[in-house]
């Protein structure tokens, strides 16, 4: 039986983002690279991005994987920050 084991994060985290001219809308631009806790985790995988507001701020939901674990990050349209919202591993 498979075991998950989330951890909930809510820190800022400097992101690499590719920008991409070709494609669908939904790969324009998305996550690659990021550096938490002085480590570099690369993305392989994009699952799921979506906007949305949180009050009166717009906020980009990506779902991304480096094929270990699973990240969700937000990117705060107004502020321009980048936050590791949660970590999901599954044994």
């Amino acid at each position: 039986m498979a075991r998950i084991e989330g951890e909930e994060i809510n820190e800022r985290v400097e992101v690499l983002c590719v920008f991409n001219d070709s494609g669908s809308e939904q790969n324009y631009c998305f996550p690659r690279k990021i550096k938490y806790k002085g480590r570099t985790i690369e993305f392989s995988e994009l699952g799921l991005r979506h906007p949305t507001v949180k009050g009166n701020r717009m906020v980009h939901v990506f779902d991304m994987s480096d094929g270990l674990a699973s990240y969700r990050l937000e990117f705060d349209a107004e502020s321009l920050v980048w936050t590791l919202v949660s970590k999901i591993v599954v044994d």
